[in-house]
């Protein structure tokens, strides 16, 4: 492998992938293995590229190459449930293989990540994915490396995996006395469903209850009794006088871990647990925020066994405006229950 200008590179076979930026993204100019012709030239020229490697079929001795390094090393760090795909321009992507949170054994990462020509680039920690979800990425500075040095950094030590999920069978409690009447659809269960499928849960239970703390408890009850090993209770969590779910829950037997967390949108949200069974109140602000809310930051890890702390909890306050939150629904007057 050398470098040569690429005016002297016509019928040289190219060393690595070229790479071209546009205001549209960047891509692959030209491969590796492909062989330069006379077209090439101005082509390369005009995205900057002047210079280039080529392969002379005679690699140098001890030395591995950008697209040899990231597959290598992501075989080193990542866990059984992550998925190592390798891409052009020596990246390595890391997809999820199965539903589930991310896990990072974070101070390692950042150990690794300081040797600064290796880099592990992920999701952030105990984010939720679906099946085959980009989680991460392999990426290499250097086009080579020796193989001593490659090895020095990339440790047997799993920085990164998938926690499946530990719960599957979710039971459902829909609260609002407009829905229980008539007088209102019901627009919360589509979301769950929606949310259930990519997750791989099974809805074993559902039922539409008035603001009445008894029979929202009786309902979580009857959930739990049909087998939900993790149960929603949606709307009602506002301070609004008609609203009864926190009592409901607390009825139920459920040791409450917060009432409200540091994130947008869905802050109005409910944590608690009955024996090992989760049970989540969630705002009505969900069916606005159907892509994403409370549920995908926080049930999730309840669902994959993780009980969260108050201090965990609190440190969801750190980036905890999600990329979806519209702080002009906070400019029109409403519910409270929207927060």
């Amino acid at each position: 492998m050398r470098y040569i200008s690429v005016k002297e590179a016509i019928n040289k076979k190219l060393g690595y992938d070229t790479t071209i930026v546009t205001p549209n993204g960047a891509t692959t100019l030209l491969p590796r293995g492909h062989i330069i012709t006379a077209d090439d030239i101005p082509r390369l020229m005009d995205s900057g590229v002047y210079y280039i490697w080529i392969d002379e079929g005679e690699n140098e001795k001890g030395l591995m190459y950008e697209w040899e390094i990231t597959p290598y090393v992501a075989s080193k760090i990542c866990g059984d449930n992550v998925q190592i795909m390798p891409g052009k321009q020596g990246i390595t992507l890391l997809y999820s293989k199965l539903p589930g949170i991310l896990y990072l054994d974070t101070d390692n990462m950042i150990n690794f990540n300081m040797n600064q020509k290796i880099l592990l680039i992920t999701k952030n920690k105990f984010e939720a994915f679906g099946t085959n979800e980009l989680i991460g990425s392999v990426e290499v500075i250097p086009f080579s490396m020796t193989k001593e040095e490659v090895e020095s950094i990339a440790l047997n030590k799993k920085l990164i995996d998938v926690i499946p999920f530990k719960y599957k069978k979710l039971g459902v409690v829909i609260t609002g006395t407009e829905i229980y009447e008539g007088r209102k659809k019901d627009a919360y269960l589509p979301v769950i469903e929606e949310k259930a499928k990519k997750y791989g849960w099974e809805i074993v239970s559902s039922e539409i209850v008035p603001d009445d703390e008894d029979k929202i408890t009786k309902a979580i009850l009857s959930s739990k009794d049909k087998g939900a090993e993790g149960i929603i209770v949606t709307g009602g969590t506002s301070v609004d006088p008609t609203d009864k779910t926190i009592k409901g829950i607390t009825k139920a037997g459920a040791k409450i871990i917060s009432y409200g967390i540091p994130m947008k949108p869905t802050t109005m949200t409910i944590v608690a647990i009955k024996d090992s069974t989760p049970i989540f109140g969630v705002s009505a602000g969900g069916i606005y925020y159907r892509d994403y809310n409370s549920i995908d930051k926080l049930f999730t890890r309840l669902m994959a066994g993780i009980i969260p702390t108050p201090k965990d909890i609190a440190e969801i306050g750190i980036g905890g405006i999600s990329w979806n939150f519209n702080p002009k629904m906070k400019l029109i007057s409403g519910s409270n229950e929207n927060r």
